[in-house]
């Protein structure tokens, strides 16, 4: 049920699905053919037929290719429409396309990792002079008055959590919050953070700077960030909660540790730096008036072991987990031949110490071979 809560909100969405359909329209040519990276249900494939596609490829990692196929089906378009399961960094295609589309742009425009997924996609599957959708993302940037993006900021400190819990206030006050925010939240205008080209190559750091004016005296409780995406010349989809016409997503909320009084006038300089392929962001923010200035982090806001950040330092020497041995252990059984059963049996007699129970032995086996095999 959590895949298909998911993506219930992008079919049912019919903002969204009219932003799309007026795009698709106009760039779908007949005979195109189509990659659908990140497929999901399919229903941007389904808009890409509608449009006149001859042939729509999805790639999707999760199960929702099942759904996919059989919405196809349904629709009398299942001859036309292909689903390969996998990542699209992992997968290839059989042919070349004419459009790749994707609508991994999360809250804040990159924090879906949608550059690096469709830039891959235009190097490896799309013909030359092909098209890209979205072909070019946004952000904006708003000062943000909430309360209750405030209470969500501080839910360790509530009241209601014991006291042996609430340090980790600090950990939550460095989190980015997907939050819905309206029109009244906003102190002033927003401001245009910058924009990325996804028909050329990126850097995998990002780094923007802004300034912010406020429209009146109020309660600064942190900034939010928000997009608008071109899906072709003249077609924009956007997320801003100053949008009569926007889509029902979440807006990026980010906190600042501590509410600040602000006035009419008063000038506020963010900066916003992101490492998309990592779901990493930092923020800082200073207000001019007052000199008072804010850093944060998401890195301050995850929860690690010291052995966690240890994996991650460049010049460490791995070794195989237990779980890493296992898996190896395993998979030298997966030979074309065996089946599930006669895998899972013959680990179990061979191998009856790889966890404390047959029944661990059991399960980790049956998730290896779900996950690493064919």
């Amino acid at each position: 049920m959590g895949l298909l809560d998911e993506h219930i909100g992008y079919v049912a969405d019919d903002r969204r699905l009219a932003c799309f359909r007026r795009a698709l329209v106009s760039l779908v040519r007949p005979g195109d053919v189509v990659a659908d990276v990140g497929c999901g249900t399919g229903i941007l494939g389904l808009l890409c037929l509608q449009a006149g596609a001859a042939k729509v490829w999805g790639i999707e990692s999760t199960a929702m290719t099942e759904v996919a196929r059989e919405a196809m089906a349904r629709a009398g378009l299942g001859d036309r429409y292909a689903c390969i399961r996998g990542h699209s960094l992992q997968v290839e295609l059989p042919q070349p396309v004419d459009i790749a589309i994707c609508d991994h742009v999360g809250f804040f425009g990159f924090d879906y990792d949608i550059i690096a997924t469709l830039g891959d996609a235009r190097r490896r599957f799309l013909k030359p002079g092909g098209r890209i959708v979205p072909s070019r993302i946004r952000l904006q940037l708003g000062a943000v008055q909430s309360p209750r993006c405030r209470d969500k900021a501080e839910a360790w400190r509530a009241v209601e959590v014991p006291s042996e819990y609430r340090w980790l206030r600090d950990f939550g006050i460095n989190t980015k919050l997907p939050m819905m925010l309206t029109p009244d939240e906003i102190l002033g205008e927003p401001a245009i953070l910058g924009t990325i080209d996804l028909g050329a190559d990126n850097p995998p750091f990002l780094s923007f700077q802004a300034e912010l004016r406020v429209a009146r005296d109020g309660v600064l409780d942190g900034v939010a960030g928000w997009f608008e995406c071109e899906l072709s010349e003249g077609i924009w989809m956007t997320n801003s909660p100053l949008s009569g016409a926007a889509i029902a997503r979440e807006q990026a909320f980010l906190p600042i540790d501590q509410p600040l009084a602000v006035k009419a006038g008063e000038i506020l300089n963010v900066s916003i730096m992101a490492r998309p392929a990592g779901n990493l962001i930092a923020w800082t923010l200073e207000a001019r008036a007052s000199g008072r200035r804010f850093n944060h982090s998401a890195w301050k806001g995850l929860v690690l072991a010291p052995e966690d950040i240890v994996r991650f330092q460049p010049d460490r020497v791995p070794r195989l987990s237990r779980a890493g041995l296992a898996r190896r252990i395993v998979m030298e059984y997966c030979d074309g031949r065996r089946t599930n059963r006669e895998i899972e049996q013959e680990v179990l007699r061979d191998h009856p110490q790889l966890f404390p129970s047959r029944e661990a032995i059991s399960s980790f086996i049956l998730g290896a071979l779900g996950r690493d095999s064919e």
